[in-house]
C-alpha cells in the first residue's frame, strides 16, 4: 500500500539507534493536557504515536495547544517523522465534547441507510480532527451486532446485517479520506458476536472462517476495498482458526485471515494492550512480543494512565525498554524489527507528511449534516394507538425512566467513551418543551415519575411518553435495571397510551400495546430529532 516509499523509510531510519526504532512502533498515553508528560517518550524513544482523549484536550483550543506541543517537540528530533495522533472520533464515542460535531453514531447511521450521509458526517470528522491537529480517526467501527446485548459495541456499530454494515463501513472510509484524515477500522475480526468486553476479559467466538466471512468479515472487507490504511485488533479468541491465542497474538488470524485471505496490505494496530483481556491473561513482555511475531505493526498501550498511578511513565519506558531488549538476546530478530518500521515510516511519509492540519471550518455546515443524519434515523415502529404525531388536546407527560444516580458513569476520568455530561432525557424534554405549550406538558424525572404513578388516575386524555437510555462504556455499563421495571410499571397502568422513546438501539422490546419510537443514538441531535419526530416537525 505504501511499497513505494520503502526505499525512501529504509534510508530515513538508517542511522536510527535500537530504542529509536522500537519506540517507533508504540502508540502510548499520558494523562492531562502538558505534552512535557510525553516529552521522555518522544525525545529518547522516537515515540511512534499517541492515542489521545478527552482527558488530553476537552476543546479546540487545547487540542491545537496540545498537538503542536507534541509536534514541536518531535521536530526537534534528526530525520523526525510525524507521529500517528489517533482519536476515538467515531460517533457514539467522541472527543473535544461538546465542541466537536459528534453525529448521531454509526447505529443511526446504518437506520438512516444513507450511504452519502454517511460519508458526509465521516468526512465532518476529518476536517474537525485535522483542525485540532490530529490525524488519524480510530474509526470506523466494522463490527455487526450480530449480539444485541453486546455491552461495549451496540450503537457503535451500524447495524445487525453483514451486508448493510459493509456499505456503510466502505461509505464511511471514503468520507473519512475526503476529510483528509487517515483511518483506521475496527476491531477486527469483529467485537460484534460477543457478550463479553475485552477491557474486562477475553472473549470466545466459536466459528469457523468460513462463517466468519459471511457473518463478520464482509464490513472489514469492505474497508480494505475502500484503501482503509490502518487496521485495529481485537483481543477476542477464535478456537476454530486459532486454539492458543487471541486475534491480536495469533499469527493464523492477522497474517492468514487479515493479510492473505482479505488482502489488508496497510499498518495493522492493536487495540490496547493494558485492556484486561490481554493484561489479566499474558506476561506484558511476552504478549508483546508474540503480537508483534504475529503481524502486529504499532502496539497500543493506552490504558494504564486511567488509574492515573504515578508510575505510569515508567511502566510505559519499561515496556519499550523490554522489548529493545528482546531484539538485543535475539528474542525478536532485528531483521524483523526493520522490516516492520520501515512499514510504519513508509506509511507515515505517505499520509502524515504534509497533512494540513489547524485549518478553520464552518460549524453550522457540519451540525446540519449532523441533524439531517439524526431525523433520517428516527423509525416510529409501533404506534397501534396512532398516538404521533401528539394531538394537541392530549395531556402529555414525558418521564425520565433513568434514575440520576444511574448517569454517575457516563462521564469518568478515562477521558474515553461517550462523554456526554448531559444525559440525552434533558435535550429530548427540552424540544418537547419547546413546541408545545407548558399547561398541557409535564416533565417528570424518575423520582418525580415513580411518586406520579403512585397516585395518577388515567384518563383518555393522557400520553406518557417514557424515554429510555443506554450508552456504551469502556469496562462498564450504564444500569438498565430501574429503566425496565418503570417501563413495565408504564405498560401495566397505561396501555395503549404509552409510547416508549428509545434514544438508544431498538434490539429490546418494548412493551405490546405501547408505541415505539427509536433514534438509534443517544446523541444530543438523536434526542431532539426524535421529539420533533413525536411533535412532527
Amino acid at each position: 500500500m505504501f511499497e513505494s516509499f520503502r526505499s525512501q523509510a529504509a534510508q530515513k531510519i538508517s542511522g536510527w539507534s535500537l530504542e529509536e526504532k522500537v519506540g517507533q512502533l508504540f502508540i502510548l498515553a499520558f494523562p492531562g493536557k502538558d505534552a512535557e508528560a510525553a516529552r521522555p517518550l518522544i525525545e529518547r524513544y522516537n515515540l511512534g504515536g499517541c492515542y489521545l482523549s478527552q482527558d488530553n484536550a476537552a476543546t479546540f483550543a487545547e487540542a491545537r495547544q496540545l498537538t503542536q506541543a507534541m509536534a514541536a517537540i518531535v521536530n526537534q528530533r534528526v530525520d523526525s517523522v510525524p507521529m500517528l495522533l489517533g482519536v476515538d472520533q467515531e460517533g457514539a464515542w467522541s472527543v473535544l465534547t461538546p465542541e466537536s460535531t459528534t453525529g448521531p453514531g454509526n447505529l443511526a447511521l446504518g437506520s438512516a441507510d444513507n450511504p452519502a450521509l454517511s460519508a458526509q458526517m465521516y468526512s465532518v470528522f476529518g476536517i474537525e480532527m485535522r483542525s485540532a491537529g490530529f490525524n488519524c480517526v480510530l474509526g470506523p467501527c466494522a463490527d455487526v451486532n450480530l449480539q444485541p446485548n453486546s455491552p461495549i459495541i451496540d450503537t457503535r456499530a451500524f447495524g445487525e446485517v453483514p451486508a448493510q454494515v459493509a456499505v456503510q463501513v466502505g461509505a464511511a472510509v471514503h468520507g473519512a479520506h475526503d476529510g483528509g484524515i487517515v483511518v483506521c477500522a475496527k476491531h477486527f475480526p469483529g467485537h460484534g458476536d460477543t457478550t463479553g468486553d475485552t477491557h474486562r476479559e477475553i472473549p470466545v467466538v466459536d466459528k469457523s472462517l468460513a462463517t466468519l466471512m459471511v457473518e463478520d468479515l464482509a464490513p472489514f472487507k469492505a474497508a480494505i476495498d475502500a484503501r482503509v490504511e490502518l487496521m485495529m485488533t481485537s483481543h477476542i479468541c477464535y478456537p476454530q482458526i486459532d486454539p492458543v491465542y487471541p486475534a491480536t497474538l495469533s499469527k493464523a488470524i492477522l497474517q492468514g485471515v487479515l493479510r492473505e485471505k482479505l488482502g489488508f496490505k496497510g499498518i495493522v494496530i492493536s487495540d490496547s494492550m493494558n485492556m484486561g483481556a490481554i493484561r489479566r491473561n499474558f506476561p506484558p513482555v511476552e504478549a508483546a512480543i508474540i503480537a508483534f511475531k504475529a503481524g502486529i505493526d504499532m502496539m497500543m498501550l493506552s490504558e494504564e494512565h486511567y488509574d492515573h498511578n504515578d508510575n505510569y511513565l515508567e511502566n510505559q519506558l519499561a515496556m519499550i525498554g523490554a522489548i529493545v531488549s528482546a531484539v538485543e538476546d535475539g528474542r525478536m530478530p532485528e531483521a524483523e524489527l526493520n522490516q516492520i518500521v520501515e512499514r510504519v515510516v513508509a506509511f507515515k511519509l505517505a499520509r502524515l507528511v504534509g497533512m494540513p492540519l489547524f485549518s478553520e471550518f464552518n460549524p453550522e455546515v457540519n451540525r446540519k449534516v449532523e441533524q439531517a443524519a439524526a431525523k433520517a434515523a428516527v423509525k416510529i415502529l409501533a404506534d397501534p394507538a396512532r398516538n404521533l404525531p401528539i394531538q394537541l388536546q392530549k395531556q402529555v407527560f414525558v418521564l425520565q425512566t433513568t434514575p440520576l444516580a444511574d448517569y454517575d458513569n457516563l462521564v469518568n476520568p478515562r477521558g474515553i467513551g461517550p462523554n456526554q455530561a448531559t444525559p440525552a432525557f434533558d435535550y429530548f424534554a427540552a424540544e418537547i418543551s419547546a413546541g408545545m405549550a407548558s399547561n398541557s406538558l409535564s416533565i417528570l424525572d424518575y423520582t418525580e415519575a415513580k411518586a406520579w404513578l403512585a397516585g395518577v388516575k388515567v384518563t383518555s386524555q393522557q400520553l406518557v411518553l417514557a424515554v429510555i437510555e443506554n450508552y456504551p462504556l469502556p469496562g462498564e455499563d450504564f444500569k438498565q435495571a430501574a429503566s425496565k421495571a418503570l417501563v413495565a410499571e408504564l405498560a401495566a397502568k397505561f396501555g395503549k397510551q404509552l409510547v416508549v422513546i428509545g434514544l438508544r438501539n431498538a434490539y429490546e422490546p418494548v412493551p405490546e400495546l405501547a408505541g415505539h419510537v427509536c433514534a438509534y443514538g443517544s446523541r444530543e441531535c438523536s434526542a431532539r430529532a426524535a421529539a420533533q419526530v413525536c411533535l412532527s416537525i
